[in-house]
């Protein structure tokens, strides 16, 4: 009776999984493209180039939802290269591209053309600026505009994140990992390419604070109803965790002893969250002397540690984490350990 028992179930077993095979079909093959080749491929229009700084410069403009800047890439050469190849998402728009080209015996800037393909914009190198290795750094600046996609469930849909937080005031930023950073702004956009070194400058209405990654490194007043934040990091970082944060922010702060020294430790939260976070970030000195016992010392001491209150349920953006999950304890309320 056992021995018919197992019989039975054997084939109860297999003829489950064979109808819901056919219930539910596998999903097609997913086909990759042209675009998917050159955003994916570290070929001749990449592999002769190393990032080194991005000094980025974005205009936000709350009431069509458009941003407008430029991109200053330092870069250096590895070896000879004749194309490059910088990324820019449609229905982002590349204005114009300027090279600089510091050679042995004179400094050459001139505006380069290009050609776009899809998502990709090339330009081939004048000859007198194709040499191998150099020890000058180069610099391409990128100018751009447009209306970036915007993020319909981030942070795992990503794109531009434009929402209004309780009191009204406009709350902007963005998640961008899988899609890429080149989903609002101009860059070498393959993430084996992490810049040495970053600065964001954001401007926003002055009503608002804008918050990057890193130190703050000032504001500027522009004198037309907006305002320049200014922010930098010292350490290599991923395009993806470079990141803007505007909204009607306040500032509270403390300072971790870690392994390796003193840690300045951040928080930037909407005015109306701040007795929430005051309570709920208590719990961070003891999250950071947690990890570090498991997993060393804090590696970006020197750009400091932030939490940022984000329009979306958050992400690990190095130095400035995106934090959403609603100041509860879990996965929103849930426990999930």
């Amino acid at each position: 009776m056992k021995q018919v028992s197992k019989t039975a179930a054997f084939f109860i077993f297999y003829f489950l999984l064979f109808t819901s095979s056919q219930a539910q079909p596998l999903k097609p093959m997913q086909k990759f493209t042209h675009a998917d080749t050159l955003r994916g491929t570290y070929g001749a229009t990449r592999d002769w180039w190393d990032v080194l700084k991005y000094d980025l410069h974005v205009k936000f403009n709350i009431q069509d939802s458009t941003i407008s800047g430029y991109n200053v890439i330092q870069f250096k050469t590895l070896k000879k290269g004749a194309v490059m190849q910088i990324d820019l998402q449609e229905p982002m728009i590349l204005d114009s591209l300027n090279y600089t080209f510091y050679g042995n015996y004179k400094d050459e800037h001139f505006k380069v053309n290009f050609s776009k393909d899809g998502n990709a914009y090339l330009f081939p190198l004048p000859q007198r600026t194709q040499g191998g290795k150099g020890d000058l750094p180069n610099t391409i600046t990128a100018y751009f505009h447009g209306k970036p996609r915007i993020a319909r469930r981030p942070p795992w849909d990503g794109g531009l994140i434009w929402k209004k937080s309780a009191d009204g005031s406009p709350w902007v930023s963005a998640a961008c990992q899988g899609l890429g950073a080149s989903v609002w702004y101009p860059c070498k956009d393959h993430q084996s390419d992490e810049p040495d070194s970053a600065a964001l400058n954001i401007t926003c209405p002055d009503s608002l604070t804008a918050v990057g990654n890193g130190r703050f490194r000032g504001k500027t007043v522009n004198g037309d109803g907006t305002a320049t934040y200014s922010w930098a990091v010292t350490e290599p970082i991923n395009n993806y965790n470079i990141i803007p944060y505007i909204g009607k922010y306040t500032h509270f702060s403390e300072v971790f002893k870690g392994e390796k020294g003193d840690i300045d430790m951040d928080y930037w939260v909407l005015e109306e969250n701040l007795q929430k976070a005051k309570k709920h970030f208590a719990d961070a000195p003891r999250m950071m002397k947690a990890f570090e016992h498991w997993f060393g010392p804090y590696p970006f001491r020197k750009d400091s540690y932030k939490l940022v209150d984000a329009p979306h349920l958050g992400m690990e953006h190095q130095s400035a984490t995106a934090y959403g999950n609603k100041y509860q304890n879990g996965y929103l309320g849930r426990d999930m350990s």
